[in-house]
């Protein structure tokens, strides 16, 4: 307690009080002043930080903003921070200032501080110490009420510490979130020391920046822009100091995807002669301003390239006179000639910085080098200075490795797994292509996988031709077969490289052609046209069969593609066939346990079925323990056994059906046993059929989505490729070659293509499509293309990007058609399932009409028939669904086609189908019989209908003049493939055949009749070979027609080639006769008539012609030529008017007019 002021310090607590007071406004004061500081900081600096982004970071205005920021903060901090401070207060102002905050003090501070400060003075004779000192401790004990003057400007030091905290944290959040230009201005205004270069985030790194170089030679100039992004980016140069600078702009590079480092832009300077000062400037960012020095080295004035491919190839050495970027075949020797700018005494060839090989100086001065190509990588020339420094001659080059990509087989007719009955003959046609010729093609077969047979279609020791088709003829009556047997066959090509090592022979796909018994068709609707009632099954019997030739196809496929399979998946690849035979001989054997428990086994009706279908378990489960232990060689022969029991079972199965209903006599109650097993295979393959459909239709619409996605990015590529096209054009009107690595957007787009490539080739590999599969090599070729054009600059490089551009469209064609394709496949299924709907109402309406309400199964058979209608409901729904959906997807595309699945959805809603089968299973059990019938008749007759529509919608895909034109087109260049292929192997046969005059000994005779007496037949081997084995030819005598060493009139032909030959020739005459007709139904018959080449071709039919041989080739010529004119004819009608012509070859010059053909181009250049 202060009791007595002047003794115990009163005096001094009260000065305290003020002291305190004082502080307490000051801290006020310094906190608002430093929040409006920090805040009014902070915008400065967000300004200044914009102000250099604007600026890009320049130097003068780094300097200008660090002068403006600090001026400004140095002001702000003055006005509200120093000079408020620094202002002196009197303790009466601080009493007054607590008298204001608190006027329940009443003055009493103020009063005691100036009596307190009288005291200091002379005493009066009115001064009392006494009423002083009262004073003085009455103010004190109210100050200390007040907490000693604590409370005073509480409330606003908390605000404007808040508002300091708020501030702050405002900045620290921008700076963390803000852009980044924000950071990088804090970094150049709060180091006002620190170097101007640093201060900036933008930078331009420059390549080569100061250099020497050969005086004369070209000096690509690459720049990456740090920090920063933009298109606009230019090169400024001068060649002397009172020069004004040219603008230069630079284009973005695409490097390749592993070179390091990667840049931005690049340009080239041409044929630098003098010192060369340059910079680089992007949107206000410059570089460094850097020098080429020139001094007089040895550089190369030009490259000669000569190509010399591969033998098997057949291709003639190339010669490149303005070379550079190789894109060659593995193993083409490359013989290089360099061109100096001066003498030099040596060089070297040095490849990807590692190895080189040295060039050898001939006396012209010319140096030569030669080496063979096998890898990607780089090239550069070196050239020996006048000091005997090796110096950098060239810039540095591509090498490309083009893939030699292994010959497609496939089968064109008839493409897919047929059926046929024994006597029939069966043409089979297998096209083979290859990008330098094709060398063999040959057909094997096996009888219910017995031992393969195979049949020589075509056999060249030089392999000419690129595309081959070659058709036979199976006389089935010659094979002694029977109903449920099977010839599985594939088709074999090599390609050049086969000759060599045996390592380029591809398999087709594995196809099956099953016989079945004669005119079955007929039968079963003679014997079924009765008005049978009972019977039932409607179920597809032929489940099981498909399933298993299913497993043989992946069987085959596992061991055809073994080498591109690792050892992990090929192990999956077993283990997945595995459990599928598995789960098959499981679906069998409970088939069997069900039909020995619910039908007699000796009756002798289904006691075929029950001896044949043990068989089929028992091979199933040797193939199943085969591919446990990997022995593929062994499981595919039992699978295809399995295979045969099973379809023997199901020729019984519908034998049975057959003749059970052939009675005609109205009632199904005395087919029990019919309906026993009918209702057994309905059972267990009804579940199999769902189960495979199901799983079939989720991959084809899942591979239906890739391919369109595939669509899309070819019209990109496609689109691009135009534009590349075009720039090479005008290089190449303009006399400018490729500079080294200029090709760099035409490799990224064959990049693309050739990534497009594999995912097409894998598709075709699911889907087994040859089609698809043929896109796929025509895209590679594209891709091979690109490669070629990036590797040129001239004529021969717009060639090639034409060509490839040309490919590319093919491709998207061949998809086109795929898509159309589809879309008939997807009408096909909904016409399938529509007639199975048909098929399932008929039987419906005739058991409804055969219900016998007085029998005791009456209830069972109720539930028969509302267990159906249920399925039929569901099956309508789903089959709604696909309609529409595939009338939306096809929209674009195929507006009249799509335009009829839309009715035909439309029609089943309309109709109100669906609730009529929901309906009519009440009927069954509530309304008359009679009301039944008719209900049943009105269901027939709206499935009816949709079955009318679906076949409108059939009739109009592709119902456009120009997708006819197209297809008529490809029509023609297949046909006249055909012949071109037919008409070799001809001559090929007759050469060799009058050659092997005298020989009989040969191996080729005798592999004829070993084969022959293997196949029990006449006619089957040999189809244009007449040793009927591949690879024994004598080889092509000469060259066309009469260039041989064997005249036409010495040829001699056997007897069964000719039966085979004459065969194809009708099927070529009937493949004229589609087009010819397809044209004149679609009004299309201006682009010209081909009756007389069909009258011809009827003729080369005839076997009489074959003995002319003249005749025969004066009839081929005729042949072919008639189709050459009437393809040009229908090209020209289909790609209009087009007079482009693009011209690809060496671009060999002759001596002396080198000179002239470069004043040409540099005048068209100038004109330009």
């Amino acid at each position: 307690m202060l009791s007595n002021p002047w003794s115990s310090g009163g005096r001094n607590d009260l000065m305290d009080v003020i002291r305190r007071v004082r502080n307490r406004w000051r801290l006020r004061i310094a906190l608002r002043g430093a929040a409006v500081l920090l805040a009014a900081g902070l915008g400065a600096f967000l300004l200044s930080a914009y102000g250099l982004e604007f600026f890009k970071f320049s130097a003068t205005s780094v300097v200008v903003f660090r002068v403006l920021t600090y001026v400004t903060l140095a002001g702000l901090a003055y006005y509200f921070l120093v000079r408020p401070l620094a202002r002196p207060i009197p303790d009466e102002r601080v009493a007054l200032y607590l008298e204001e905050h608190d006027p329940s003090l009443q003055a009493a501070v103020l009063s005691a501080l100036e009596e307190a400060k009288l005291a200091d003075r002379d005493p009066s004779p009115d001064y009392s110490p006494a009423l002083v000192d009262r004073l003085i401790q009455t103010a004190v004990d109210q100050v200390r009420v007040l907490d000693w003057g604590s409370d005073v400007e509480r409330q606003k030091i908390r605000q404007s510490s808040s508002y300091l905290a708020l501030v702050s944290a405002a900045a620290l959040l921008a700076f963390i979130f803000g852009p980044s230009y924000l950071r990088d201005g804090a970094s150049a205004l709060m180091t006002p020391t620190g170097s101007l270069e640093a201060a900036s985030p933008y930078r331009i790194e420059v390549l080569p920046g100061d250099a020497t170089i050969a005086r004369g030679s070209d000096q690509a100039v690459t720049a990456r822009l740090l920090g920063f992004e933009t298109n606009d980016v230019n090169l400024f140069m001068r060649t002397s100091p009172s020069a004004p600078f040219e603008r230069v702009p630079l284009i973005p590079a695409e490097g390749e995807p592993d070179a390091e480092p990667v840049f931005g832009f690049e340009a080239v300077l041409f044929d630098v002669r003098d010192e060369t000062d340059y910079f680089i400037e992007a949107v206000g960012v410059q570089s460094e301003t850097f020098t080429l020095d020139v001094i007089d080295l040895p550089y190369v004035d030009r490259l000669e390239l000569e190509f010399i491919f591969p033998a098997y190839t057949g291709l003639e050495p190339r010669l490149v006179q303005d070379g550079g970027d190789i894109a060659v075949l593995r193993g083409t020797e490359v013989n290089v000639r360099v061109f100096p700018t001066m003498a030099t005494p040596a060089g070297r060839l040095v490849f990807d910085e590692t190895t080189s090989t040295d060039l050898r100086v001939r006396e012209d001065g010319v140096l030569t080098a030669s080496f063979v190509v096998d890898e990607d990588g780089f090239y550069q020339v070196e050239l020996e200075g006048p000091g005997g420094e090796r110096v950098d001659a060239s810039p540095q080059f591509t090498i490309d490795v083009l893939t030699d990509q292994a010959p497609s087989v496939m089968f064109t007719k008839p493409g897919r797994d047929t059926n046929a009955n024994a006597i029939e003959e069966v043409y089979l046609e297998a096209r083979a292509d290859d990008d330098f010729g094709v060398r063999s093609l040959s057909l094997t077969y096996s009888i219910n996988g017995g031992p393969e047979e195979t049949v020589s279609l075509f056999d060249s020791e030089e392999g000419g031709l690129k595309e081959i088709s070659a058709g036979h003829t199976l006389f089935l009556e010659e094979f002694d077969l029977e109903p449920g047997d099977f010839v599985s066959y594939y088709g074999s090509a090599g390609d050049n490289q086969a000759g060599n090592n045996g390592e380029r022979v591809v398999k087709s796909d594995l196809y099956f052609l099953q016989i079945r018994a004669f005119r079955r068709d007929f039968r079963a609707a003679q014997s079924q046209g009765g008005g049978a009632g009972g019977g039932g099954g409607g179920g597809d019997a032929r489940a099981l069969s498909e399933a298993q030739r299913q497993v043989i196809s992946a069987t085959f496929n596992v061991v055809r593609d073994r080498d591109t399979f690792s050892e992990e998946e090929y192990r999956e690849n077993l283990v997945f066939l595995t459990l599928s035979q598995g789960r098959l001989r499981e679906q069998v054997e409970t088939l069997l346990r069900r039909m020995n428990s619910r039908v007699m086994p000796a009756d002798p009706a289904f006691r075929s079925i029950l001896a044949i279908l043990p068989e089929a378990s028992k091979e199933m489960e040797a193939a199943e323990r085969a591919l446990q232990e990997q022995d593929v060689d062994t499981a595919l022969p039992a699978e295809q056994r399995a295979l045969q029991h099973l379809q023997r079972a199901e020729e019984a199965y519908d034998e049975v059906r057959v003749q059970q209903g052939g009675g005609g006599g109205g009632g199904g109650g005395g087919q029990n046993a019919a309906e026993d097993l009918a209702d057994l295979f309905e059972l267990e393959l009804d579940k199999l059929q769902n189960q495979y459909e199901t799983v079939q239709r989720g991959q084809q619409e899942s591979a239906d989505n890739q391919v369109d996605e595939l669509m899309e990015r070819l019209r990109e590529l496609a689109r691009r490729q135009e534009q590349e096209a075009e720039r090479q054009r005008r290089r190449a009107r303009g006399g400018q070659t490729a500079q080294a690595g200029g090709g760099a957007s035409q490799r990224a787009l064959a990049e693309e293509a050739e990534e497009a490539a594999r995912q097409l080739e894998r598709l075709a590999r699911e889907q087994q499509s040859p089609q698809m599969q043929q896109a796929a090599r025509r895209l590679q070729e594209a891709a091979d293309a690109m490669r070629q054009a990036a590797a040129n600059g001239d004529n021969q490089g717009f060639a090639e990007a034409a060509r490839a551009l040309d490919r590319l469209r093919d491709v998207e064609r061949e998809l086109q058609t795929e898509q159309s394709g589809r879309l008939a496949r997807d009408i096909e299924e909904a016409q399938r399932r529509a007639d199975d709907l048909a098929q399932e109402q008929s039987e419906v309406a005739d058991q409804v009409a055969g219900l016998d309400r007085e029998s005791g199964g009456w209830q069972e058979q109720v539930q028969r028939l509302t267990e159906r209608k249920d399925e039929m409901g569901v099956e309508i729904a789903d089959l709604e669904r696909e309609l529409d959906s595939t009338s939306a997807e096809f929209r674009r595309e195929e507006r009249d086609a799509s335009r009829a699945l839309q009715e035909a959805s439309n029609g089943i809603r309309e109709s109100k189908l669906k609730e009529k089968v929901r309906y009519s299973r009440g009927l069954v059990r509530a309304r008359s019989p009679e009301y039944a019938r008719q209900f049943e008749e009105e269901i027939g007759g709206d499935i009816a209908d949709l079955q009318q529509g679906l076949d409108e919608a059939a009739e109009a895909v592709g119902n456009s003049r120009g997708s006819e034109l197209d297809q008529a087109l490809d029509q023609t260049r297949d046909l006249m493939r055909g012949l071109e292929s037919l008409e070799e192997r001809i001559r090929q046969s007759g050469e060799q055949a009058s050659n092997q005059q005298g020989q009989q000994g040969q191996q080729g005779q005798q592999g004829q009749q070993g084969q022959q007496s293997q196949q029990g037949q006449q006619g089957q081997p040999g189809g244009n070979q007449p040793g009927g084995q591949s690879g024994q030819n004598a080889g092509r005598a000469g060259g066309a027609w009469g260039g041989g060493s064997v005249r036409p009139e010495d040829w001699e032909f056997n007897p069964r080639d000719v039966r085979q030959w004459g065969r194809e020739y009708q099927e070529r005459g009937a493949e004229a006769q589609e087009l010819q007709r397809m044209l004149r139904a679609e009004n299309l018959g201006e682009v010209g008539d081909l009756g007389e080449v069909i009258q011809a071709m009827r003729a080369l039919d005839d076997p009489r012609i074959y003995e002319d041989a003249e005749e025969l080739l004066r009839r081929q010529t005729y042949v072919l030529e008639q189709l050459k004119r009437f393809e040009y004819q229908l090209r020209r009608e289909v790609d209009g008017e087009s007079e482009e012509l693009f011209l690809a070859g060496s671009d060999e010059v002759p001596t002396g007019f080198r000179d002239l053909i470069d004043e040409y181009f540099k005048a068209l250049a100038g004109e330009q």
